[in-house]
């Protein structure tokens, strides 16, 4: 998963990277939600948040919206600037790196299980910023990974080109069932050309990973509570130790075509 990186990856590669941290971001997206009341795993719910706060004078929960949002932000620029500069030598240290800081934001996160709301009246908001750090991190490495191809935290964008490949399938089958019968089923211009399938494996693996680590999530966050994030923590330790065997011969410098 972690050998090559942009246009150098085979489909193969993005699916099984697009399975494994999906299923990650689904099952911290669903946990959180489930133990603090907030999505995390996203930026738009939260931008949608603040305006409507903004718009109710709710101060204090809009300061809450912007923190999340700027927290996504920031776990996204530490692991863009991990991967892009050479401080860590090869590719595979940097991206073992990235993800290490993740499975620490999710220890943090664990470690707030000691604390009170009423001792700590922002307990919810800081533990909300420290998962939204840890998803900013996974989906900027990810991007950065994959050439902006694979998205692992959320399914809005999946959602939509799944909706666009489709309806290319259909084309296809409508205009091969059409010629089969000899009736015209379409009006206009026919799409004979099969499309490829690995783009809609790709979303459909995506989509399947996000929504199983989600129902997961929320069945071990109702029942463990905050112990429930063991769970994503080893998973990216694991992937952190893969990265870091078998991403040594990634080097830095070798960036996907425009």
């Amino acid at each position: 998963m972690f050998r090559h990186h942009g246009f150098g990856r085979t489909e193969r590669q993005n699916r099984s990277l697009a399975a494994y941290l999906a299923a990650v971001g689904g099952f911290v997206n669903s946990a959180g939600f489930v133990l603090i009341g907030s999505f995390t795993s996203h930026v738009t719910g939260n931008v949608g948040r603040l305006a409507n706060d903004l718009a109710t004078k709710e101060v204090g929960a809009a300061a809450t919206a912007v923190t999340m949002i700027v927290a996504f932000f920031v776990g996204a620029f530490l692991a863009a600037m991990a991967v892009e500069t050479s401080v860590f030598g090869r590719l595979g240290n940097a991206y073992a790196v990235v993800l290490l800081w993740e499975a620490g934001l999710f220890l943090l996160f664990l470690g707030t299980s000691t604390l009170t709301p009423e001792a700590h009246p922002r307990l919810k908001d800081m533990e909300a910023a420290l998962l939204c750090a840890a998803m900013g991190m996974q989906n900027s490495l990810v991007s950065r990974i994959s050439g902006a191809v694979v998205r692992t935290t959320h399914l809005t964008g999946v959602v939509t080109d799944l909706g666009v490949e489709s309806a290319r399938w259909f084309r296809w089958w409508r205009d091969t069932v059409g010629e089969a019968l000899h009736v015209p089923l379409a009006l206009g211009k026919k799409h004979t050309a099969r499309p490829p399938h690995e783009k809609l494996a790709l979303l459909l693996t995506i989509v399947v990973a996000f929504s199983g680590g989600g129902a997961l999530g929320a069945i071990l966050a109702v029942r463990f509570a905050h112990a429930a994030l063991f769970v994503p923590t080893l998973a990216v330790v694991v992937c952190a130790a893969y990265a870091f065997a078998t991403g040594r011969s990634a080097h830095h410098g070798v960036d996907p075509p425009a």
